[in-house]
């Protein structure tokens, strides 16, 4: 009986993994030019992404995001309810309105080899996003918190339905009339390992605290 429950839990254990993206949120929002293209690790144990010039990583269950200044080895917290509010001030156009008026039906197929569901949300005749998700990992709660925070700050409307959307994000492409077929996520690869999420889900050495995210905001 023991041994049985010892495979049992073996084999249903969740699996380690190491999903790495690539976003580009300046093409269609150039107020965010500044951080250029975004790294984004995903662990089973939380998020890291990395910029040029901004690096930051959450654990799953924490409320907030630390943000750290690589250059000046200052880092701080960020709460994770505090990013959409952080994005609508940095934006000089305000927030999208616009919300998808249906989600078409699912259709299946691949992302760099990985089995993968394409949501379609249609906002008119020529103008969608598309959204690739997949299950070969479990979904990661402070992935799903934090993008849907982030979209919230440029579309609220957009982010209410991503939320009902499962699956871990692997693609997502604008098409509108001024944006056709542009990449704002990209999967790079998929490793089922989680080698490096220890080192990654902390505070580098010698960084010390700043009060206010302002004070790394240089």
């Amino acid at each position: 009986m023991r041994l049985y429950v010892l495979l049992l839990l073996l084999t249903t254990a969740p699996p380690k993994y190491h999903l790495t993206l690539l976003a580009h949120p300046a093409a269609p929002f150039p107020f965010l030019s500044k951080f250029g293209s975004v790294t984004i690790d995903v662990y089973p144990e939380g998020v890291r992404a990395e910029t040029f010039w901004l690096n930051g990583f959450s654990r799953n269950g924490a409320p907030a995001v630390t943000v750290m200044n690589p250059v000046w080895r200052m880092y701080t917290d960020v709460p994770i309810s505090e990013i959409a509010a952080i994005l609508r001030k940095l934006s000089t156009a305000g927030m999208e309105s616009a919300a998808p008026y249906a989600v078409q039906k699912p259709v299946g197929g691949t992302v760099k080899g990985i089995a993968a569901v394409r949501y379609r949300m249609q906002y008119g005749p020529e103008a969608w996003i598309d959204l690739w998700t997949t299950r070969a990992v479990p979904e990661n709660p402070q992935l799903r918190a934090i993008v849907a925070e982030l979209v919230s700050g440029i579309s609220p409307a957009t982010a209410s339905t991503l939320r009902a959307i499962p699956g871990t994000p692997l693609y997502v492409e604008l098409n509108f009339r001024r944006y056709r077929k542009l990449p704002l996520l990209e999967c790079e690869r998929l490793r089922f390992d989680d080698a490096g999420a220890g080192e990654a889900l902390k505070v580098g050495a010698v960084y010390f605290r700043a009060p206010l995210l302002d004070a790394i905001w240089k």
